[in-house]
């Protein structure tokens, strides 16, 4: 079979032939809906087929690549920090305008697998936290600059988990003992079910994506900064385009920590973790500098503000508005003020990585006619 013959090529370039057997005992569902995809201007690996639920996979044929280039990035090893470090070398180079597929690994770096029961919460290695896949070098990008991300696209895994327990997330008195739930997806990918009667719809997005900064040093990704990093924002989904400063050459783009679905605030410490591959476009923006991530959709703008308390986030998120309609709409301060008391939603992206509290502020498109 053409499809197979593919896949087992990829996962020998990708594991070599130890890792092969383990990779596919661990997620042999994912594999078999893995996009495979060659780097490379055309992108195409020409083995693309129906999958096990008979849903024809995308190429980089279905992406309009506007002039830029194609590149797969993998989640092999050699692709994978948990750690922001301008030091670490690029997993990948590209230019300006170009498109990456990136491959990422679940929260728990592969600990969980479709059998994990709750025991195995206790043997997880916690240092491995986030795994994000990067970083990327942007070869136009320099400190001062944007780095405008498109999402293009999401592809999710099979099946995926959620953890709490004792002394975890908003309310860490509220549990007595540890929580593992096992997802597993609709064959069409519109929702997982908790239990019968209960089901969350799928709305995949990547909860870290960021830049390294320019303090030398190792960096936790777990709380959101300026950088971007572990944002959780639920509403980057595919289709809307994030924007961040730049603080060193080249930019070093990573992302990880996908999820399937989740609401803002993530208020249990976990989402729906999954593995997923992200599709977005990259562009750097000169002359437009920003102190903190922004994002847009077609129907709204979004500012964003990090901070150790909900008040300083929502008033750094606030300014930002403010200042964005003053610059781009010409309205002054006050007016600014006033439309976003009457028009702009604050929304809670991040609220258990005490003290680290991240918020946005959405302003919809509809309001300027």
């Amino acid at each position: 079979m053409k499809t197979g013959r593919c896949l087992y090529r990829y996962i020998i370039l990708s594991y070599g032939d130890n890792g092969m057997k383990n990779h596919i005992e661990r997620s042999n569902a994912y594999l078999h809906r893995r996009r495979f995809l060659k780097s490379g201007a055309a992108g195409i690996l020409g083995c693309l087929s129906a999958d096990a639920h008979g849903a024809v996979k995308k190429s980089a044929a279905a992406f309009d690549l506007a002039g830029g280039n194609y590149h797969y990035l993998s989640s092999e090893q050699k692709n994978i920090h948990n750690r922001w470090n301008k030091d670490i070398p690029p997993a990948l180079k590209i230019r300006s305008g170009d498109m990456v597929t990136i491959e990422t690994r679940d929260a728990s770096d592969w600990h969980f697998t479709p059998d994990s029961t709750v025991a195995d919460i206790v043997t997880r290695d916690t240092s491995k936290t986030h795994p994000i896949t990067g970083p990327i070098y942007v070869d136009e990008a320099v400190p001062g600059d944007v780095l405008k991300i498109d999402i293009l696209d999401f592809e999710l895994s099979d099946w995926g988990w959620s953890a709490t327990g004792k002394g975890k997330g908003l309310l860490p008195d509220l549990l007595s003992e540890s929580y593992l739930k096992i997802w597993t997806y609709d064959a069409k990918k519109q929702y997982a079910e908790l239990k019968d009667g209960v089901r969350v719809k799928l709305d995949p997005f990547c909860g870290v994506m960021g830049v390294a900064w320019e303090e030398t040093g190792e960096f936790r990704t777990i709380p959101p900064r300026k950088n971007g990093g572990n944002m959780d924002i639920r509403h980057l989904t595919a289709g809307t385009t994030l924007y961040l400063p730049v603080f060193v050459n080249g930019a070093l783009f990573s992302a990880g920590d996908a999820h399937a679905a989740q609401g803002d605030g993530e208020v249990a410490v976990s989402a729906i973790e999954t593995d997923l591959a992200v599709t977005a476009r990259f562009t750097v923006l000169k002359g437009a500098s920003i102190a903190e991530p922004r994002y847009e959709s077609d129907e709204y703008y979004a500012t964003t503000g990090f901070g150790t308390t909900i008040l300083e986030a929502s008033q750094k998120a606030t300014r930002y508005m403010v200042g964005h309609l003053s610059e781009t709409y010409g309205l002054d301060p006050v007016e600014a003020y006033s439309l976003c008391s009457m028009a702009m939603d604050l929304k809670i992206c991040e609220t258990v990585d005490m003290p680290h509290y991240l918020v946005s502020a959405h302003i919809p498109k509809d309001v300027f006619v």
